[in-house]
């Protein structure tokens, strides 16, 4: 019966979550920029937030919520260049650098904003959705099996 509560948790946290997170991101107020260019700025995010959201279901199974952490740390550790990129590319000048002749012309600001909206919005309610289905298969192991 314990493994039953196990794969289910994991399976919804995981799948359930494809569904569940993007809509969670339709309901966020958009920005004047189109969701789908945020959206391309943040590649691998499908993959990603399924890997994270059975790590934090599967930490929180097995007793360890401080790995919570862990994956927040090296979701944020690996998402910066591509935040801080798209910050770049919205116009704001990387230190040190002066726009030359050459250079691209700068993209809406906006879009640097939208890009990390997105991406706090979407990591929270990926993360809360793993921690509702962690705490409910604690509670499931304690209580019925």
């Amino acid at each position: 019966m314990a493994a039953v509560v196990v794969i289910l948790a994991l399976l919804v946290s995981s799948v359930l979550g494809i569904v569940l997170v993007p809509a969670v991101l339709r309901l966020a107020p958009a920005k004047e920029v189109p969701r789908a260019r945020a959206a391309d700025l943040l590649r691998g995010g499908l993959v990603i937030g399924i890997l994270e959201r059975f790590a934090i279901t599967g930490a929180l199974i097995v007793g360890r919520p401080e790995a919570v952490g862990v994956v927040l740390a090296i979701k944020g550790l690996g998402r910066y260049p591509e935040l801080r990129n798209a910050a770049t590319a919205a116009g704001e000048a990387p230190r040190g650098e002066e726009a030359g002749p050459g250079a691209a012309p700068p993209v809406d600001p906006a879009i640097g904003a939208a890009v990390s909206e997105r991406f706090i919005i979407g990591t929270l309610a990926s993360y809360l959705w793993a921690g509702v289905c962690g705490v409910v298969a604690v509670w499931t192991l304690a209580h019925v099996g």
